[in-house]
Order: structure tokens, then sequence, then C-alpha cells
């Protein structure tokens, strides 16, 4: 029997961020994700996410808004990574749907981690642990996480069917043979998919302007051990900065710190919430000796050493988008006890997320280390996102009968659109959906 599957995108069409979509089979319904948009927030400097309320939130563009599904039945709640545009909504919005939440043991970690932020909502749902791979039933319709390669470990991508038909979403992956830590994307049982009836995917967008292929961690790696070399020949201090929840990314820097000869400190909070949660479950190695600080005191106290002996030490800290209150930040103020000054090296193991606060923040913090004398080495990064020759491969190997570009300003979407057509796709088979508009596809 044919049956109508509804997808309804609640956030993350028309913007990066804030991603939520709501999936009916038969008026039953499956969430996936709950995220915030962080350029809506950080443009409120005060905001205090966890003091406050749904439809505060919902009225500076800072989460989804889910009005229009509330009062449906919801089955589950699927979270397909710890990225804060996809967790970071939970506590707000989660509590109420009589609802398990569903997501990969790192994902779950940190939205816990999160939720003992709120004092906004009294968060009730169960938490229910799947390891990349596995699959669930929920009321009938069944639940496989794919697991794939993003700058996040533990990232997969849900595959929900009802029996009939089955939908993907796709929203962060890259094709990478050499992660160096964690899983690579599944290719095997991507391939298997256009025989399995896979009627639609959403698929991300965020770096599909970028030619590609999108280069491995591997080249990362390599890049970051001929600029560490040369930085830690100056005989001054090198700092490194990257995003927090890139573990692999964190696990060369430090690796290669020892290999020139020199100890790795990590300092801030966020860098220690997502490598000590990375540690206690087990996904990840790091020396003995490595020291992670993300308390104000601990933290003055190791850059006071480090400031005495400058040449022994790698630095990692937050501040890689020239966030106000990150480590990196309050350095170039004056405001900690590192000083930069002429033999001082910073590495941006990132690049800029392009929204006008983050880029003003950052060349402002770039302007104000080289006033001081440190030596700037930018981009030292691969993206966690595939780009426009990735993508094709990914279509080419799922191959949906539907294709819904996601995750992406309108622009992106369009892009994906394109690249649809130099697939073969008919226009009536891509949807450039917006957020609250349903599409209805039979099953």
């Amino acid at each position: 029997m044919l049956m109508t599957i509804e997808i309804l995108p609640l956030g993350g069409l028309g913007e990066v961020g804030k991603n939520m979509t709501a999936l009916g089979f038969d008026g039953r319904y499956i969430l996936v994700d709950m995220g915030i948009r962080l350029d809506s927030i950080m443009a409120f400097e005060d905001a205090d996410i966890g003091s406050m309320g749904r439809e505060e939130l919902i009225n500076i563009n800072g989460i989804p808004d889910d009005a229009i599904i509330r009062g449906r039945r919801v089955d589950a709640i699927v979270l397909t990574h710890g990225h804060l545009d996809h967790i970071g909504a939970v506590s707000k919005l989660a509590h109420a749907y009589d609802a398990p939440i569903y997501g990969t043991p790192f994902t779950l970690e940190l939205t816990k981690k999160l939720l003992r932020e709120e004092r906004h909502f009294k968060f009730k749902n169960e938490f229910r642990t799947v390891m990349p791979g596995d699959k669930v039933k929920v009321q009938g319709i069944e639940i496989e996480f794919i697991p794939v390669t993003h700058s996040i470990l533990h990232t997969t991508l849900p595959l929900i069917s009802n029996g009939n038909a089955s939908i993907l979403c796709a929203s962060d992956f890259k094709l990478d043979e050499e992660p160096l830590v964690g899983y690579r994307t599944d290719r095997k049982r991507l391939k298997k998919l256009p025989n399995e009836g896979l009627l639609a995917a959403m698929v991300g967008t965020v770096r599909v302007e970028d030619p590609g292929p999108t280069p491995s961690e591997a080249h990362v790696r390599e890049q970051l051990r001929e600029v560490m070399g040369e930085a830690g020949a100056s005989g001054g201090l090198v700092l490194a900065t990257t995003f927090s929840s890139h573990i692999a990314r964190l696990k060369s820097i430090v690796d290669l710190s020892f290999e020139i000869g020199r100890t790795p400190v990590l300092v801030g909070r966020s860098l220690r919430n997502y490598c000590t949660t990375a540690l206690e479950i087990g996904l990840v190695e790091f020396p003995k000796e490595l020291r992670i600080h993300g308390r104000p005191n601990a933290v003055h106290n190791v850059l006071r050493e480090v400031q005495r002996s400058k040449e022994d030490f790698v630095l990692i800290c937050t501040g890689h988008q020239g966030e106000p209150n990150s480590v990196l930040s309050r350095i170039a103020d004056d405001q900690l006890p590192v000083k930069i000054s002429g033999r001082d090296s910073v590495i941006f193991s990132a690049s800029v997320i392009p929204n006008p606060i983050n880029e003003s923040n950052r060349r402002l913090l770039e302007t104000k280390l080289r006033v001081q004398g440190a030596k700037i080495y930018r981009d030292v990064h691969a993206s966690g996102h595939a780009g426009r020759v990735d993508t094709a491969e990914f279509l080419e190997m799922v191959r949906p009968k539907h294709l819904i570009p996601c995750h992406g300003t309108s622009d992106k979407l369009r892009l994906m659109m394109e690249i649809g057509r130099e697939l073969g796709y008919p226009n009536e088979n891509m949807h450039h959906l917006r957020n609250g508009i349903s599409l209805r596809l039979g099953g």
C-alpha cells in the first residue's frame, strides 16, 4: 500500500545552522536534529541561552520555530552529531515531545553537558544510545545510523524507512579515506541504497561552492607538520587554535608538538569539555603528559608557566573565530599572563565561518596579534564538509529518486540544484524547500 511521506523542514534551509526536520509517516513523526543558529545568538552580546525561553530565542532567529509540529505525534528525536547547530536547541524544544532521543555516545554526552546549563525548562526525555551502523525500530519505522566522516566524531546519516521507502538525512559529511581518528564514510553501505527504494535524500550544502574534493585530515596533518616545524624553529611561543570539537585535528597538533620537542597545553572551557568527553568514552588517546585546563584559576596558572618558558610549549587554545571571550582574544587584549612578542607564531587551523560577525572578530584579532609582533599562519585546515566534486560523487553513490538540498543559504541550495541537473535529475525530482513548508512524496 502506498503511503505519503511528509518532509517538513523546521530550520536549516535558507540559513547555515538551526537544523531541524520533521519526517512524517502516516501521521507519526520522527524529528531529526534540534540546532541553534550561532550567528543570530552571537549578535546579542549578553545572550545567556540557558536562561532564555523558547519564544525569545525563536524571535531572535536563534532556534527553530517548531509550532507547526507541536501537538502531532512524535515517536523519536534523532541527533545526527554533536555540533551546536544540530543539538544546541534540544534543551529548549525536546521537552515538548513525549519521545526518546537517539544518538551516538559522543553526541549524547555533549547534549547532556548542554542540558546542565538549562535553567528555563525541565527535561524529561529518555536518552537511547546507538552506535554508528546500528538500526532501531520505532513504532514500525526503522532508523539506521550510517557512519560518516565529519569534523566531529560519531557523526551519522540517519536512514529512516517505513518498509516501502526511505529518506536519507545527509546534512554533514565528507568523503575522507584518511580521517586519522574515527570512522570513514561507509561507502559500501551507501552504494546499496539505490536498490533499496531510496525515495529522497536531504543533502547538505555548507561547502558546495568549493570545487572540491575536500582534502583529507591526513593532508592537514602534513600541512601542520611543516608549519609547526617552521614556527617552532623561531624560538618563541607557538599558539594553535582550531574547533574545540575537532578531536582528530587536536590530536594531530598534540602529537606534532611532541614531535618538534615541545610540550602541548590545552586551555579553554570548550576545549576541556570536548576533549575530556572524548577521553571518557574512549574515542581518542592523548599522551598522558598532556595537560587540559578549562577553569579560570588553572588557566592563569599554566599560562604563567608558559610565559616563563615560551620556547618549550605549544599553547592550544580557543579563539579560532576571534570570539571576544576566548583565550586567544584575551591574550591579544593583554588580559592573561601570556604576552605576545616578536618571535611568537599563531596557527589558525580553522576557516572563518562565513558570517559578518565572525569575519569582523577574526580580522580584528589577527590585526591585534600582528601589531604585537606575532607571525600568523592562516587556513591550515580542511573542511568537514564535501565540496562540489565529492557532493556529486556522493549523489552518484546513493542515487535518491528525489533530491532535497539542505543546511545552507539559498544560494548554496541553488548550487545543489545545479549539481542535480548536471547529474540528470528532472526539475520535478528536485525540491528547493523553505522552513515550515511541507513536501509530500508517495512512498
